[in-house]
């Protein structure tokens, strides 16, 4: 891929990509049966992803019963907007009354 440049010959600056990556280990109390905790957390990751514009998806715990791994991707051009969206959805995430979080991860690339 070439370098695109200004009309005044120079080079334009590269834009940031920063990647922000959130991993959150969940509750799910209630759940009589993994196909109870799929649907609770199904609904969950759905909501997310069109709340968010994220990627979103359960990456781990699948077959435990009341346990939940998740993980979610925001790709932006600013810092601080990609680390506001990573913690807009933690926020989301505590304030689901289905799920509890119990562990966090943030990370910006």
């Amino acid at each position: 891929m070439g370098r695109r440049t200004r009309p005044g010959g120079g080079a334009a600056p590269d834009p940031e990509m920063v990647v922000a990556v959130v991993q959150a280990s969940l509750l799910v109390p209630g759940c009589r049966s993994l196909k109870d905790k799929r649907s609770v957390v199904k609904g969950l990751l759905d909501r997310a992803r069109n709340r968010f514009n994220a990627s979103v998806a359960e990456v781990g715990a699948q077959d435990l019963l009341q346990r939940a791994e998740v993980g979610a991707a925001f790709v932006a051009n600013d810092r601080k907007f990609a680390a506001a969206e990573a913690e807009a959805l933690l926020g989301y995430l505590d304030g689901c009354p289905d799920v509890q979080v119990i562990d966090r991860q943030v990370e910006i690339l």
